[in-house]
């Protein structure tokens, strides 16, 4: 089933990527039901194993993108944390979570479906032109010289050419890239990039 757009309300732009009446998932605070696998993933961050490329698929509204911009926030804020911490948790003070919450933080890309300049209407797919943007920013060198986070939400909204330019950076990433790929239907995904990425799955709240 298509999410229905985010009303265009107090100046907020379209979104393709956020459920009808829901707070954008790049503003929520807390994740539930899902401390188990957060844990595991901070785990294989601890040791240095987690992938280049995570794959989080599950249900619509079960909080995929939630934890995206959960893992982006941490990563982005230096991925420290006491080896109490087994969440992604970043103080919501903290400047990288504002900058994650207005997508101005330079080290992250976010791909999405969203109007063309000028244009109300939310496209079917995310842009070819947003998608081409994947290589021009694993090339460069990151703003705050650590990591460089790419989330796509999601990729069963990339078309073909999109799912195969993502391809070509997922296959030979850079290092310190990490992508974040939510998806609604993980046995749609393309194989070739299933086979490239970490398998996380959110189960039903």
């Amino acid at each position: 089933m298509a999410r229905a757009p985010a009303p265009k309300d107090d100046g907020e732009a379209l979104e393709g990527d956020v459920l009808s009446g829901a707070p954008h998932p790049r503003r929520q605070d807390r994740l539930f039901g899902h401390a188990e696998v957060e844990a595991d993933l901070m785990a294989e961050w601890r040791s240095g194993r987690l992938p280049h490329g995570l794959l989080i698929g599950g249900p619509e509204g079960v909080g995929k993108a939630t934890m995206a911009y959960r893992i982006a926030r941490f990563v982005l804020s230096g991925g420290a944390a006491p080896a109490s911490q087994h969440s992604f948790d970043v103080p919501e003070s903290h400047p990288v979570w504002r900058q994650v919450a207005a997508l101005s933080h330079p080290d992250l890309l976010v791909l999405r479906r969203v109007p063309e300049p000028g244009e109300e209407k939310i496209p079917t797919v995310i842009p070819a032109e947003m998608v081409r943007k994947v290589r021009n920013f694993f090339g460069a060198t990151a703003g705050s010289g650590g990591w460089r986070v790419c989330i796509v939400d999601a990729v069963d909204d990339l078309n073909a050419f999109g799912a195969n330019a993502l391809l070509k950076t997922l296959e030979e990433p850079p290092p310190r890239a990490l992508f974040l790929l939510v998806t609604h239907a993980p046995g749609r995904v393309l194989p070739t990039i299933r086979s490239r990425t970490r398998a996380v799955r959110l189960k039903p709240l």
